[in-house]
């Protein structure tokens, strides 16, 4: 069975010690730059390069995470990042940006790349797909489950990895746009504010509040993956590398976190079939950080089971219920042991009260220092009445021995060296030693052996100095001394040898684990002919912007058509509780397009799981019958399936996150013959772009900020909690979750019964059309499958009055917003998100 790799995280040295000293394969890290974890420390070069040696010393690999969308100003920054991490040794980088993956397999392929969950690659087609195009390994989105897993494992060879450990994103990463419209933090950008875990209403389309069942309010704010007990499954599944979340968070949360996965698995690599865990694990790992815990989508979708509706934040483990309070100290029986330093939090009505113990009193008066678990205590609590539940927040001890494991000076994660000294009267000392890698150092002293007169040289005296390694990741395994006569050398001849040969293992290592060295003129020729190549693009100046419109239903199409739409894009997901665009409706709606000439695109589902390419591949089968001018993809698996089944022309969608032209010269590479782009791009950037496809931008509607594999009604109205269904609410009733700014984000559930969270506020330039042309954008899109034929019919005609020079943009985007329930917004065209 393979032994998949412990990936642990590092926002910081003292974590990335922590990694390497709890039983780390390999850790992931950030530089200051380009990172999706901003507010992580984070390395500048100097750490960087320290890390990396410090890490192959021991044996452990080193990822840099560059995972973040980038413009075309910052590509050139990011080419030479990476060609300086290439030459420090960096084992592998981490990548979201398609237009990076193309810059660096040209100017750099010598680089292995790993996929980002932040591509949201999530079944065999899109792995094949990043596969074909330099990708070494996927980190798939945390949606797939385990059975999905292997499958993709099996059916494309390609090295897998997987989300073990960590906090839980309620969207799919790298399709979450709540963080930059709201407040124009992206996550996309390594700046998530993390909206998701802030409190929320379930309500009406009209504001007011449904009655639902929760401990809490917030309704967005998943859980922590923990999957302890999977490891046997997630090995047989065939992962290549098992990966712990985490750069934010403190170093002793890493020691313990690794620490515990370690153990473990290395107990299921031994006996699968036997495999348990160990006492105290799972409270160590509760006790470190949890907002509660759950196995995520390895094997169902939990429903309200996979929710921390109480609290977004660590909660601690529960320690008990206060039973009686008397002179300021409250009784409580403890379900955990209990020290001195330790933290505690009252649960209270009103909310939360901690405190740190100062002092612990038995019944009988005694003061003690710590307590077993079982044991009833009296407490100095100034918070809390009878019955209120006490959680241990942090356990001092538990802490201190994390801490020890990585600022001990005496290392646990060490080399084993094999020495042999050579010691005669009239010679140098000889000394050899050799690592387990196979690298041997041979070294001379100078001092000539001298007759010993009092104490000969032994080799219990050469193993006392030659063990002394000190701060080094070394320790003497073997010693083999061939020591001819009774000789003498000085204390200090044998430690300068030992040191001598030290050093020169320590530079012979680094030399071996980093990579070959690229010659910078060689390096630079390349990137001159990439930008060369990229320059020669010019700016197309288009005409007039067409105006394509996507739609949810047969009238909404018609209306479209009547009142101008040059395009019409149907299919994809449809909402419940919507009327249905049954597949006769798409055909017809196909046939009256090409009637009146217009134009007309067949959308694929957003995401779609092994299970579901079948049916996919019916359903493409039957609309290339129907002959529409294309298909709309928006994830790297769809692109590969239609190129398989069908040789319809494919448009991009703006999920597939195009953010520089580079991203789009691999579209266009992949067989695209347009492309939407992104909607985080400012008019600045659009116009540093050139894009040899066609483009299109979005121009009205409610961009849909999350799409999520948890739907909230359903867990909270539907019943849908672990095995048990939904009964599907959302077929009978529109509903929003309501912020505490009071904006309403309108929720809708999809086919697949997956959540679509909107923005409150609809995307609306209708002033700025003519921005569009002179930037040599050639489409612009309406939003608009949730809207009625009639709402349809008023803005297409309001944009087609526009863009034929017939009217006002600003006066007719007044008179549109005016019947806006919450206004419009101009979205990311004029602040953007760098």
């Amino acid at each position: 069975m393979m032994q998949p790799e412990l990936l642990a995280p590092a926002g910081s040295f003292e974590a990335l010690k922590a990694a390497v000293e709890n039983g780390a394969d390999a850790v992931y890290l950030g530089g200051k730059d380009f990172s999706a974890r901003q507010y992580a420390a984070n390395f500048d070069r100097e750490e960087m390069q320290a890390a990396i040696e410090y890490a192959h010393s021991r044996d452990v690999k080193i990822y840099v995470a560059v995972n973040t969308l980038l413009d075309d100003q910052e590509l050139e920054g990011a080419v030479e990042y990476l060609y300086w991490l290439y030459n420090a040794g960096v084992d592998a980088v981490i990548i979201q940006d398609m237009g990076l993956l193309l810059a660096i397999n040209t100017v750099l392929p010598e680089l292995e790349l790993h996929a980002s969950t932040q591509m949201t690659v999530h079944n065999s087609r899109g792995v094949e797909m990043v596969s074909q195009a330099g990708i070494h390994r996927v980190v798939l989105a945390r949606e797939v489950s385990l059975e999905d897993t292997a499958k993709i494992v099996r059916r494309t060879g390609v090295e897998v990895e997987t989300f073990i450990h960590g906090a839980l994103c309620i969207s799919y990463s790298g399709q979450c746009l709540m963080s930059s419209m709201i407040g124009g933090r992206s996550g996309n950008r390594g700046r998530c504010a993390q909206p998701c875990r802030l409190k929320y209403t379930l309500v009406e389309q009209d504001g007011t509040p449904l009655n639902v069942e929760t401990e809490g309010d917030h309704l967005l704010s998943p859980r922590d993956l923990n999957t302890l007990a999977l490891l046997p499954q997630l090995v047989e599944a065939g992962i290549s590398a098992l990966k712990i979340e985490g750069r934010m968070k403190r170093p002793e949360y890493v020691a313990v976190v690794v620490r515990n996965y370690r153990q473990a698995l290395n107990r299921s690599l031994e006996s699968p079939e036997t495999f348990e865990l160990a006492p105290g694990e799972q409270r160590e790992m509760g006790q470190v950080f949890n907002r509660d815990f759950t196995t995520g989508y390895y094997h169902t979708n939990p429903g309200r089971d996979i929710m921390s509706y109480h609290r977004p934040n660590n909660r601690g483990l529960f320690l008990g219920r206060i039973e009686e309070i008397s002179q300021g100290r409250v009784r409580l029986t403890s379900d955990l042991p209990l020290s001195v330093g330790d933290g505690v939090e009252v649960w209270i009505p009103r909310g939360r009260e901690g405190t740190t113990i100062r002092n612990i009193m038995l019944r009988d008066g005694t003061q003690v220092t710590s307590t077993a678990a079982g044991e009833t205590v009296l407490l100095e609590l100034n918070a809390g009445r009878a019955g209120d539940r006490v959680f241990k927040t942090y356990d001092a001890q538990l802490m201190e021995k994390a801490k020890r494991s990585y600022t001990s000076p005496r290392e646990e994660r060490v080399n084993k060296l094999y020495f042999r000294v050579t010691a005669a009267v009239g010679s140098p000392m000889t000394l050899t030693i050799k690592d387990e890698k196979g690298i041997d150092i041979e070294v001379s002293g100078e001092f000539i052996g001298e007759a010993a007169r009092k104490r000969p040289l032994t080799e219990k005296v050469l193993r006392e100095q030659l063990s002394r390694l000190g701060n080094t990741p070394y320790k003497l395994a073997e010693l083999e001394a061939e020591i001819r006569g009774e000789v003498m050398y000085p204390l200090s001849e044998i430690n300068k040898l030992r040191q001598r040969a030290v050093e020169e293992l320590k530079r012979r290592s680094r030399k071996i684990m980093a990579n070959p060295h690229l010659r910078a003129n060689i390096f630079e020729k390349r990137v001159h002919e990439f930008q060369k190549s990229a320059q020669s693009k010019s700016r197309k100046v288009a005409d007039m912007p067409k105006l394509a419109v996507q739609v949810g239903s047969l009238d909404a199409a018609k209306a479209a058509i009547s009142a101008g739409a040059d395009r019409i894009i149907i299919g994809g997901e449809h909402f419940h509780g919507r009327p249905a665009f049954t597949l006769k409706q798409q055909e017809e709606a196909v046939k009256m397009a090409k009637e009146v000439g217009c134009n007309i695109l067949i959308a694929l589902p957003r995401l779609w799981f092994e299970g579901q390419e079948q049916t996919i591949s019916n359903y493409l089968r039957r609309v290339e019958e129907w002959h529409p001018d294309g298909l709309l993809v928006g994830n790297k698996g769809s692109i590969a399936l239609a190129k398989a089944v069908t040789s319809l022309p494919l448009v991009g969608d703006y999920t597939l996150n195009a953010f520089n032209s580079f991203s789009t010269d691999l579209l266009k590479e992949w067989g695209l013959s347009q492309v939407t782009l992104s909607p985080e791009l400012t008019f600045r950037q659009l116009e540093n772009m050139r894009v040899d496809l066609p483009a299109e931008c979005l121009v009205h509607g409610r961009i849909p900020l999350m799409i999520s594999e948890h739907c909230a009604l359903g867990a909270l109205m539907g019943g849908k909690a672990g095995s048990n269904k939904c009964s599907q609410p959302c077929k009978n009733q529109r509903v929003g979750l309501k912020d505490r700014m009071q904006m309403i984000f309108p929720v809708e559930t999809d086919q697949f019964c997956r959540m679509h969270i909107h923005n409150p506020k609809e995307l609306c330039v209708l002033d700025d059309l003519h921005r569009f042309q002179q930037l040599g954008v050639q489409w612009l899109r309406i939003l608009a499958r949730e809207k009625e034929a009639g709402e349809v019919v008023r803005l297409v005609k309001a944009y087609r009055q526009v863009l034929d020079d017939q009217a006002d943009g600003e006066q007719l985007k007044d008179a549109l917003e005016k019947a806006s329930d919450q206004g419009f917004t101009k979205g990311h065209y004029y602040r953007g998100v760098i």
